[in-house]
């Protein structure tokens, strides 16, 4: 193989890792700690008790998180039992483009996902991106609410929950 091709076929690469329920944060650290990039996108909540409201960070994508790391160097994370094992896409390790990490970043900052009219959108239902990094691509709608959709990011099967807005 040329030395060219090496670089490029071990270059970094955004992996995700499937974490046992509620050990996502916990994982996260352990792994930043030994010196990983970590992305573990969280939002935050209230949550009631009997005698008090508090307001916690919950990760977006329950039971995953993603890791930048050399392909060669995959087996390197599994320091914690917390760590399952990595999510596999169509017999592959899924692998997230650095391009869709950023979307996910700026999504979550942004209230608007794409100009579109909350009206139009129907389950299942295949639209084109009008901007961002996604443009001109193409995305299933899995679910319709009032200001949210359920989209699925086809080529890794993991469905994002975006904020939108109504146009007039």
């Amino acid at each position: 193989m040329h030395e060219n091709n090496k670089i490029l076929v071990d270059s970094l690469k955004w992996f995700v890792l499937v974490i046992k329920r509620n050990h996502e944060k916990q994982v996260a650290k352990i792994l930043e700690n030994h010196g990983f990039e970590i992305y573990c996108p969280l939002k935050k909540e209230i949550r009631q008790w009997s005698d008090r409201k508090k307001t916690v960070e919950v990760p977006i994508f329950q039971n995953y998180i993603f890791v930048r790391i050399k392909e060669s160097n995959r087996d390197t994370v599994f320091l914690t039992s917390h760590i399952k094992k990595y999510l596999y896409w169509l017999g592959k390790p899924a692998i997230v483009r650095d391009v869709e990490i950023e979307v996910i970043r700026r999504w979550m900052t942004d209230d608007s996902v794409c100009n579109v009219t909350a009206s139009h959108l129907q389950k299942g239902k295949l639209i084109k991106i009008e901007k961002g990094a996604f443009k001109d691509k193409e995305a299933t709608i899995q679910e319709v609410r009032k200001n949210e959709l359920k989209l699925v990011l086809n080529g890794l099967g993991i469905v994002l929950l975006a904020k939108i807005r109504d146009v007039a």
